[in-house]
């Protein structure tokens, strides 16, 4: 069994994966939390995997307290995965191909290997990203741009007399109240952002591209895109899989 873990800025995401067949999954929060405690949670009742494969973009801190949890409770070392030049088929677009993040490396290889066909994967986390991959497999590069709750605490960080938005609320076109407004307006943002990206993208790729949404987000902007779409929140796992083989 191996556990895949998609560390984001805000969040750990897991599964035990016996491939091809997926077990127990989770997620948990690991932003200004006890980590150790968080992870106990989460696994003190798992089998010890055969190997834990692990997508980070959060940082070496976090994978310093994952190291310790995992060979205080398991005797195990993390398999850190970086992006490659090639794998599964998708020819990476970065002239340094282990610059490019891997969590969005795996979500494209994921994305490209269900369809072998030209795909736009947009990743709605702490930073939105938006790829493309060709009917060939090359991957043409791509955008960053600030995510949803990003854009919200520039927003009211920048202007004292705005209200601190609640996310949690339903998203209004025609909002009646600051918070809600900055809210609302900073996924509207968002949506118009990726649909507007990913139709130019299109417009670029040789074959028109299946458009993929993952990430925390991709739910709260689904709704408010006037594009077709499939919401493939498990993409990153997905790829993890895919990259670590039989290991």
């Amino acid at each position: 069994m191996k556990l895949l873990l998609d560390i984001g800025n805000s969040s750990v995401k897991w599964v035990c994966s016996t491939r091809p067949r997926w077990g127990e999954q989770g997620r948990f929060v690991h932003r200004d939390a006890d980590f150790s405690a968080q992870a106990a949670q989460a696994w003190s009742g798992l089998d010890r995997p055969d190997a834990i494969v692990v997508s980070n973009v959060a940082g070496t801190d976090i994978a310093s307290r994952l190291q310790v949890w995992t060979q205080e409770h398991w005797q195990q070392s993390p398999q850190f995965l970086v992006s490659s030049r090639a794998a599964a088929g998708v020819r990476n677009g970065y002239a340094e191909p282990q610059t490019l993040g891997i969590d969005r490396w795996a979500a494209l290889v994921a994305a490209y290997a269900a369809s072998r066909s030209a795909v736009c994967v947009a990743d709605c986390g702490t930073a939105i990203t938006l790829d493309l991959v060709d009917a060939d497999g090359t991957h043409r590069g791509g955008l960053i741009l600030a995510g949803i709750d990003l854009m919200q605490a520039a927003l009211s960080g920048a202007a004292s007399n705005l209200l601190v938005p609640c996310a949690s609320g339903a998203v209004q076109l025609l909002a009646t109240r600051t918070g809600d407004a900055i809210a609302s307006g900073s996924v509207y943002a968002a949506a118009a952002a990726i649909e507007h990206i990913a139709t130019r993208m299109a417009a670029q790729s040789t074959q028109v591209p299946r458009l993929l949404l993952t990430g925390g987000d991709a739910a709260r902007v689904i709704p408010l895109l006037g594009v077709v779409c499939d919401h493939e929140p498990d993409l990153v796992l997905q790829g993890l899989d895919l990259l670590s083989g039989d290991s």
